[in-house]
């Protein structure tokens, strides 16, 4: 225990280069009448965004969702011409910039003096009275929505939806291309997901990643 409690002291202080795990954290919400585990249903994937569905992007970002859905066991429909089971819908959107952000925190000593930490949208510095204040950044949001309908009914007056989801994740950043993939995946944690639930997801993003994710809210944890 005291050499854990060591060890974290250390990286506070700055003494010696460590390096903690970052993560894209989402607020997903989920309402459906899915079955816990499907049936082998098939799918086909659209968008309802006439630019989206013509772009080579949405067309990776719907892999990425029709591999998520075979693994969860669903069957990809084999033919256009054969009405699926399921029609899913993908739509996605950046909002903002939103107005300056100014973080606030108050600092904390580790025996040897005070420790100004960076958060996720600029540089604290520390104030003379101990607190510390951040630079103003400015905040997008991105979003994802992926619906799912009975496919019979698809198309018509009436569609049925028996699943609807969405996640929302807050970032310096408005591209979303670099995040897009660890945000699908928040919205296939635990699916289909207990209904009417938002959570807090954090998909934790691979050191290799990270290069691609400059100005993006990675989360840091401090284990």
């Amino acid at each position: 225990m005291l050499r854990h409690f060591a060890s974290v002291v250390v990286c506070l202080g700055g003494l010696v280069a460590c390096t903690l795990p970052k993560y894209v954290v989402s607020d997903v919400t989920r309402h459906h009448s899915l079955p816990v585990t499907p049936s082998g249903q098939t799918f086909a994937i659209f968008a309802i965004d006439d630019e989206q569905e013509t772009s080579l992007a949405f067309k990776g970002y719907a892999q990425i969702v029709s591999d998520y859905l075979s693994s969860v066991g669903l069957t990809p429909s084999s033919s256009e011409d054969v009405s699926p089971d399921l029609a899913v819908t993908l739509n996605y959107s950046v909002d903002g910039p939103s107005p300056d952000f100014r973080a606030r925190s108050t600092s904390f000593t580790v025996g040897f003096g005070h420790y100004s930490h960076r958060n996720h949208f600029g540089s604290y510095y520390r104030h003379p009275n101990g607190d510390m204040y951040g630079n103003t950044k400015q905040v997008y949001t991105r979003r994802v929505d992926l619906d799912i309908y009975d496919g019979g009914s698809y198309g018509g007056d009436s569609p049925n939806r028996v699943f609807e989801g969405d996640a929302l994740s807050l970032g310096t950043n408005g591209q979303l291309e670099p995040v897009m993939p660890y945000i699908l995946r928040a919205l296939f944690i635990d699916f289909p997901g207990a209904s009417g639930s938002t959570k807090t997801i954090r998909v934790e993003i691979p050191p290799e990643a990270e290069a691609a994710m400059t100005g993006t809210y990675a989360a840091r944890s401090g284990r």
